[in-house]
């Protein structure tokens, strides 16, 4: 028999009264303020099992941890903890999937510690520290969500940074039709541009478009220039290994690295909103990228748009 079964366990009990603070505020949240705390957590709000939030049952299920660890129920605890643990395995396994929920990420940790401290302060006093599959499986998964939750997030660097743009081409100096929209748009103030790595020259003449940028030259000046110089075929061995060549080979990659994410061709156009002097019926964008729909791209790239969804300008249901 192991003496410890039937005695007070505090670290349990201490992580089930802040498990319990932490849902009933969540609840509180909801019900009196309506809001959650990031847009992320606003994907997962309304999910209900039974017609109940799980920040209810959360309350529940700490409430309960807080009593048995009163009363020293440990393979009670290690039951109902581990159910829990696997529950939220699933849910992890959605978010890497989906999105991050900063709420929700807290609430499994606080889940793994209530199974972990269980089975530590149950254990015999000459036994090591616990070790178990689920908890490894939990960890993996938590690492997993956090790695692809800051990659997900990762925002591209343009050349010349526009807030709020209504849209944003990622292009390469080597691509043709990059250069043509460039021609015809680079003035416009309403478009950021991205630059993207296409070749193993592409980097070069992007480094020799940021000097000149920053010489005066507008962007497709810039681009023009970097045609005439080639400066590709200037390169010194050390020039691989200079401050500024990593900074730029760095913004490259992020802004290559969203386009790879997203689709296999360039120019990439993101547009948000729909121009408003264009008649919101005849915008049809039901595929995922503009360059598959049938409008025509000059209509809707680098206009003013109108935007809803915000808490400025919700949307009308």
């Amino acid at each position: 028999m192991n003496p410890l079964r039937h005695k007070f366990l505090p670290i349990s009990f201490v992580i089930a009264v802040i498990g319990l603070f932490f849902s009933v505020y969540n609840i509180l949240s909801v019900f009196l303020f309506e809001k959650v705390c990031t847009d992320n957590c606003s994907v997962f709000a309304n999910f209900t099992i039974m017609g109940f939030s799980l920040w209810w049952l959360g309350a529940i299920f700490f409430a309960g941890i807080l009593i048995l660890s009163l009363f020293g129920c440990a393979y009670v605890i290690r039951i109902l903890t581990a159910a829990a643990l696997f529950f939220d395995i699933f849910l992890l396994l959605i978010m890497v999937n989906t999105t991050l929920c900063i709420v929700c990420i807290i609430a499994g940790i606080l889940l793994a510690c209530s199974y972990y401290a269980v089975r530590y302060e149950n254990r015999r006093p000459i036994a090591p520290y616990p070790k178990t599959l689920l908890l490894s499986v939990w960890c993996f998964l938590f690492v997993l969500l956090i790695g692809s939750a800051i990659n997900a997030n990762q925002r591209g660097v343009p050349f010349i940074e526009i807030e709020n743009p209504s849209t944003k081409i990622f292009f390469s100096p080597s691509c043709t039709a990059c250069k043509d929209i460039l021609e015809k748009e680079h003035t416009n103030k309403n478009i950021a541009w991205f630059p993207v790595e296409e070749n193993g020259n592409d980097i070069w003449r992007i480094m020799y478009m940021w000097e000149r940028l920053e010489a005066g030259d507008t962007l497709y000046q810039a681009l023009l220039n970097s045609e005439k110089r080639k400066p590709e075929e200037h390169v010194d061995f050390f020039d691989v290994f200079s401050f500024r060549y990593f900074v730029i080979q760095y913004r490259v990659w992020k802004n290559t690295a969203i386009v790879k994410r997203r689709t296999s061709f360039i120019p990439y156009i993101e547009v948000f909103g729909a121009p408003k002097d264009l008649p919101v019926q005849t915008v049809r964008l039901e595929q995922s990228a503009v360059m598959e729909t049938e409008t025509n791209i000059s209509a809707l790239i680098g206009k003013e748009t109108t935007l809803c969804g915000d808490e400025a300008k919700p949307c009308e249901e």
